[in-house]
């Protein structure tokens, strides 16, 4: 397996996006802040998720790299969430492909955090039905969603299509039932084009090698609400032990840019690979051989440290890759921001902006 970019200095942005989600303190833009999980830029428009809730995000572009006035999308009202008592949405991963926005949520299992006040840890395991999502909304001519579809889902058993697939897979079925910061099943990152979806995991990892979850869709030409699994097949990254963060395509071409970064709940080293060809052509998808594909690492952009805990860790976890003035910029949000990144009036915070070798 080849070495990470060791010779790799750590990388400066060479820019910043100002996201000004609040004009005072709002606590719903505050829990947004503090868990931004994914975003994707659409013409004029920014569209942002969060771990927490059931709702998705809209910015409007102010300026050059300035965007405000956060409105929100209930996800329930597009068929994509269910109510409060059916949890959190966990959404992890956001893609454009033409008029369709696509969000996937982590399909994970969850374990409470450890409180101190609230006495022994008590390891309980819970399901979120709403983060078995995988879908996507279709935007009007000015950015507005007019309609929802998503992967079929079994509102009995509390799963979609892709987990059932999934149970049935002898790599994965046994990571199903693993609360995700254990290297349980953890969806984070999607890239879309067509009927082609790339899928991300953060968990499991297998003996250091991550996992893609390359499937193709069915349905996405009709007006019903429900897509199908038509064929899916794991696909095995060397990214010298890290896990995949988030997914975005490079435009103009089938390579996938790849946010690498530590699995489970550890702190650690984060980079930005390019995959080439992610995207072009496989052949059948029900193909079950095993072939470690390599990819290009770009730039060290976290060095490893965990942070202060109260004083934020600038955890990597949101990647949108766009052409401007030229260049090819890597946008990365990050969740528990340092306090640099929020400072200013209201309720605020800043992404990097990084320049790509074309």
């Amino acid at each position: 397996m080849p070495e990470p970019a060791a010779d790799l200095p750590l990388a400066v942005p060479t820019h910043q996006r100002l996201l000004e989600l609040s004009p005072a303190k709002d606590t719903e833009a505050e829990e947004l802040r503090q868990n931004l999980s994914a975003l994707v830029a659409l013409d004029r428009v920014l569209w942002l998720g969060g771990d927490e809730g059931r709702s998705l995000y809209r910015l409007d572009r102010l300026g050059d790299h300035h965007y405000g006035n956060l409105s929100a999308v209930k996800l329930r009202d597009f068929g994509l969430a269910g109510g409060k008592d059916d949890g959190e949405s966990d959404l992890e991963g956001l893609a454009r492909d033409g008029d369709r926005l696509w969000m996937v949520g982590s399909h994970s299992l969850r374990r409470r955090k450890y409180d101190a006040k609230a006495g022994p840890l008590k390891l309980h395991d819970r399901q979120s039905r709403n983060a078995h999502v995988l879908g996507c909304l279709r935007l009007d001519g000015e950015g507005r969603p007019v309609a929802g579809q998503r992967l079929a889902f079994d509102a009995a058993e509390g799963r979609d299509a892709l987990t059932e697939a999934l149970a049935s897979d002898r790599r994965i079925a046994p990571f199903l039932a693993i609360p995700s910061k254990d290297n349980g099943l953890d969806i984070e990152g999607i890239a879309a084009r067509g009927e082609r979806v790339l899928v991300g995991l953060r968990g499991p990892v297998l003996r250091g090698i991550a996992l893609v979850l390359d499937l193709r869709l069915g349905g996405l030409a009709g007006d019903g609400p429900t897509l199908s699994l038509e064929a899916h097949r794991c696909r095995y990254l060397s990214l010298c032990g890290l896990a995949v963060r988030d997914l975005a395509v490079v435009p103009g071409s089938d390579d996938v840019l790849v946010l690498a970064g530590p699995t489970m709940d550890l702190a650690g080293p984060c980079y930005l690979h390019r995959w080439r060809n992610a995207l072009g052509p496989q052949g059948s998808l029900q193909e079950d051989g095993v072939t470690l594909e390599t990819t290009e690492p770009l730039l060290w952009i976290r060095d490893g440290r965990p942070g202060r805990p109260g004083h934020g860790s600038d955890k990597p976890e949101g990647l949108d890759v766009q052409r401007h003035g030229g260049q090819l910029l890597a946008w990365v949000a990050y969740d528990d921001p340092v306090a640099a990144r929020i400072g200013g009036q209201g309720t605020r915070t800043r992404l990097d902006g990084f320049v790509l070798p074309d």
